[in-house]
């Protein structure tokens, strides 16, 4: 009782966030709802006033009977159509809602917190289970069919009292007796709460069956989805598996992964089986008992043989209902139960506190930012990556931040642009802790090509663009700017060509194509701090020299920073800060550095050859 009390707590939960999404699909349904028993009764007294009036002779009444039956299904039925294909298209739209409530929930948590891996398990998890039971659309559903079975078993319980409460005309002896009253109600009261008492326990038992099926699968279907979307559906891996004949070893990895989830399904099936011809079972004997009431009835003169008939049709509708019921919960729990990670996601709260302060708004591009004492481990990690960092950042200067591999330098642009919070020490803006400014408006500070960038299967203005408003001028300017506009300049539909094929039959851009965008984005948003970290890796190293000697003149006028494993770009930066472990262990310009003979200078000249 008390896990049925969590299961329904949890849907009408479910129920009032659809109704906040759309107020007019609970009252459509209630409509249906209404319009359903509506023609199920009204069907059952036209029928049977039908028959008494044929069994009687009464020709006339016959036929006003049939035609009423006959335009009260038609009205009604057709309604109901109406309705019912108005329901598709909101029960796709509440298909679609799952996915925009899931992303505007990722898009409202800090990138510290989506970083996890529980988090990224819980989407992952809620759209999978989503996919395989119908989510909120099949949910509402199954609780309209509660309820309407619910209102069934109400109104043919109430007609089959109202049969047990008529007094016989006739009959004697054990016949007579069991068809008076309180023989009857009594007779019909102990069929009810045995059906009642038997449906539970089936219930019980085989929920908890499918439960515990559904528990062990969940892996199964983890491995499946890998397979789909990160081997099968990924065009990018079929060189891998060309150049080390990997195919056979794929195919049999998919093959046993199918075949457990054969087996799941298997599984599945036998138990529901089972459980449906339990339920049949138990409705069967309650309605061979109550069938013979009516029976009864009608022998003794209780009733007609026209009225008979809508007590049948009324059993007939309190077990179909009983069994939708019984039904209905079992799926209902199986939905709310793989919501439970869905809502989970939801409830997860910022840990960071949301800054107010909104941030300067200078015309003159005057944005100090100082790092004091800032040191950093990420989550679930006790290993510092950044170590009592100490540093300015020169206005409107250009700073090249180099050090080997894991280093700490993307780790220190990611504290930079507040995507994660120091362990220690601070990070202020114009003197003042950027934990205390809103966040949005902290970020439209920076334009940022980080070394895993990403462009999308958008037009290419889109991508340029990312948000902003579309001004064809400055996008022409800002391609120009990352030698991307003759490529653009050659694609058939110019700036509004689609990049890749995964929506439209767009364009293939190569890496560095790709990097070419990404750069034109970051220079198209009106920002007053550029950062590229690593951008150019795609491009060999006289190539990024190149651009980075043309961001030169594009970046004039504001605060840039560089991050390159090659040092090409040190030589138009004014400072160079070099990062060891975690630690900034040499800072000063390039000629500075080259004339100390330390690590700056050790790793210019490994790379010195490439640079003549």
């Amino acid at each position: 009782m008390h896990e049925l009390k969590s299961i329904h707590k949890m849907g009408f939960r479910l129920l009032k966030m659809i109704h906040r999404e759309d107020s007019s699909i609970i009252p459509l349904h209630l409509l249906e709802l209404c319009l359903s028993l509506a023609q199920i009764y009204i069907g059952l007294f036209l029928t049977a006033g039908l028959i008494d009036a044929l069994l009687a002779g009464d020709y006339s009444t016959a036929v006003r009977q049939a035609g009423y039956l006959l335009g009260a299904n038609l009205l009604l039925g057709l309604s109901i159509r109406l309705l019912q294909r108005r329901f598709r298209s909101l029960g796709t739209r509440m298909w679609l809602v799952f996915y925009v409530w899931l992303r505007e929930k990722v898009f409202a948590m800090d990138y510290e917190s989506m970083e996890k891996p529980e988090a990224a398990e819980k989407i992952l998890f809620s759209e999978r289970t989503s996919d395989m039971y119908g989510g909120l659309g099949s949910l509402l559903n199954y609780y309209f069919n509660i309820l309407r079975a619910i209102l069934n078993i109400a109104l043919s319980v109430s007609l089959v009292v109202h049969l047990c409460l008529t007094r016989p005309s006739g009959g004697s002896g054990l016949v007579g007796s069991l068809a008076a009253p309180v023989p009857s109600l009594a007779l019909f009261t102990a069929l009810l709460l045995g059906m009642c008492a038997c449906s539970f326990r089936v219930f019980t038992r085989f929920a908890a069956k499918q439960l515990e099926i559904f528990e062990r699968h969940t892996g199964v279907e983890e491995r499946i989805g890998y397979m789909l979307n990160n081997v099968f559906g990924n065009e990018r891996v079929g060189k891998i598996i060309r150049v080390y004949g990997m195919e056979e070893m794929i195919l049999e990895n998919s093959a046993r992964c199918q075949e457990k989830s054969r087996a799941y399904f298997a599984e599945r099936h036998d138990v529901e089986t089972a459980a449906n011809n339990a339920n049949n079972l138990v409705s069967s004997v309650f309605a061979l008992g109550a069938y013979l009431l009516a029976a009864l009835k009608v022998v003794t003169g209780a009733v007609t043989v026209g009225a008979f008939t809508r007590y049948v049709g009324a059993l007939n509708q309190f077990g179909s209902a009983c069994f939708i019921l019984i039904a209905g919960h079992g799926e209902l729990r199986k939905i709310c139960t793989t919501m439970t990670d869905f809502l989970a996601f939801l409830d997860m709260e910022n840990p960071r506190a949301p800054g107010s302060i909104p941030v300067e708004k200078r015309d003159d591009g005057e944005y100090e930012f100082a790092f004091e004492n800032v040191s950093f481990h990420y989550p679930g990690s006790d290993t510092l990556v950044l170590r009592d960092v100490n540093f300015k950042l020169r206005i409107k200067g250009k700073l090249a931040v180099v050090g080997r591999n894991g280093a700490g330098k993307t780790t220190f642009i990611k504290l930079l642009c507040r995507l994660y919070e120091p362990t220690q020490g601070r990070i202020t803006l114009n003197g003042t802790d950027i934990r205390k400014y809103d966040e949005e408006e902290y970020r439209r500070i920076f334009g940022v090509v980080f070394q895993d960038f990403k462009l999308f299967a958008f037009p290419v203005w889109e991508n340029v663009a990312a948000g902003y408003e579309r001004q064809d001028v400055r996008i022409w300017e800002a391609l120009e700017q990352a030698d991307a506009a003759d490529m653009v300049r050659n694609m058939e539909n110019g700036l509004d060509t689609w990049l890749y094929k995964n929506v439209e039959d767009g364009v293939e851009v190569s890496g560095g194509e790709a990097q070419k965008l990404a750069l034109a984005r970051a220079l198209y948003k009106d920002i007053p701090v550029v950062i590229l970290d690593e951008p150019t890796a795609a491009l060999d190293p006289k190539a990024e020299a190149e651009v980075y000697e043309r961001f030169g003149q594009m970046v004039e006028g504001r605060t840039s920073i560089y991050i390159s494993h090659r040092m090409s770009s040190c030589r138009f930066c004014d400072e160079i800060i070099v990062f060891e472990e975690g630690e900034i262990v040499e800072q000063g310009s390039h000629e500075a550095l080259l004339a100390a003979g330390g690590c700056y200078a050790e790793m210019w000249n490994a790379q010195a050859k490439y640079y003549a």
